[in-house]
């Protein structure tokens, strides 16, 4: 194990581990200075000619919180944080090999939940490295699960990473992404139904009795029958599951478009349109650019398609980072269980919670300023 290769150094107010380099160890520099950034997700704090230093200061190993039950969204959060923490180092030019993917080596947060990976920025470090695919599988046999939860979401993990034998980071994070969206539609569609009333199909009157005729003799027909040639010879196909919607294109003869013609057109004068609603909005620190918040439910975060601001130039902003929600006129924001968090004026919020949103405020999601705005 890559733990045994590691010191562990205990004092009063701080933990740090040492990893002592053997000498045919190459420090690659380029790779240590992009670790230095504060919202790294990789651990790495300083080193000399033969040893690195990891700040491991309130945090424990993972491996020490397998043993709680995880419900669907712990788990699905811990497999895309893992390979978010690869992903970065893609963005960062570091070798993966450097990203330990090991357990004893993966510390989390024990104020926040965060999770920290320990990263080695040396050639011939004597280190084995743990392919992504590995790691989660790895993850999914020493794992406890909520057994109240439906696991059919893990037998699907399973079959997505046995089709890919080289699991690609981002691949596997909308693959995520699309599963829990899949598990919220669930639900509520099942209690639409439920809900649905159930109308009762009316009352057929029966047909009065006509005056008895002696009707003439005829030949004896048989009752009503559909012959049996006329039925079709087509099999119903075995029941085919698909966790994909078709697209079914409507044939063009069902959606005809009439011809219109001019002289067809109304010459009375259009209505006014109405003047368009005054939307509160958000002005970005960094270049000054003008966010207008234009929904009741306005996303932020770098989920391309599924947020309704992104941004995707700033690597601790988390794939869905926080909404703000329009209710009863007034607008709220909740940080969406973020891994760096959403602070009001320099105070952290409590994830999964509204807080009200006032003119002038400033908001930060990770290390990125806005300055809110209502008209």
């Amino acid at each position: 194990m890559n733990i045994d290769k590691f010191e562990m150094d205990t004092a009063p107010f701080e933990k740090t581990l040492t990893l002592r380099l053997p000498s045919a160890a190459m420090t690659d520099e380029e790779a240590a200075k992009a670790l230095s950034e504060w919202n790294s997700p990789l651990i790495y704090a300083e080193s000399d000619k033969h040893h690195f230093y990891y700040d491991i200061t309130g945090r424990v190993s993972l491996r020490s919180q397998l043993h709680k039950e995880m419900t669907m969204r712990d788990t699905i959060a811990l497999f895309a944080a893992v390979a978010d923490a690869l992903l970065y180092g893609v963005e960062k030019n570091i070798d993966p090999r450097y990203i330990l993917l090991d357990s004893d080596l993966v510390y989390v947060s024990e104020e926040t939940g965060s999770l920290r990976f320990i990263c080695v920025p040396a050639v011939n470090s004597g280190l084995s490295a743990k392919p992504l695919r590995s790691y989660i599988r790895e993850l999914i046999v020493n794992m406890q699960y909520d057994d109240s939860e439906n696991l059919e979401y893990i037998g699907k993990i399973i079959n997505y990473i046995n089709r890919n034998k080289k699991l690609n980071p981002g691949d596997f994070i909308d693959f995520l992404d699309s599963l829990e969206q899949e598990e919220k539609v669930a639900p509520a569609m099942k209690k639409s139904v439920e809900a649905s009333p159930v109308i009762p199909s009316p009352a057929i009157p029966e047909p009065e009795p006509s005056p008895v005729q002696t009707p003439s003799p005829e030949p004896e027909v048989q009752p009503d029958m559909i012959p049996l040639e006329s039925l079709s010879e087509e099999k119903e196909s075995p029941l085919n599951i698909s966790f994909e919607t078709p697209d079914e294109k409507p044939k063009k003869d069902e959606f005809e478009i009439p011809e219109i013609r001019l002289d067809d057109i109304s010459q009375e004068k259009a209505p006014e349109p109405a003047a368009p609603a005054s939307f509160p909005y958000m002005i970005r620190k960094k270049n000054g650019e003008k966010v207008v918040i234009n929904k009741d439910e306005f996303k932020i975060g770098k989920i391309p398609g599924m947020a309704d601001y992104l941004l995707t130039d700033n690597p601790a902003v988390s794939r869905m980072h926080a909404i703000i929600h329009k209710i009863d006129g007034a607008y709220y924001i909740c940080d969406n269980y973020s891994t760096n968090s959403t602070f009001l004026n320099g105070e952290q919020l409590e994830a999964g919670k509204n807080y009200i949103l006032l003119n002038g405020v400033r908001i930060n999601f990770a290390n990125d300023e806005f300055t809110y705005y209502a008209d």
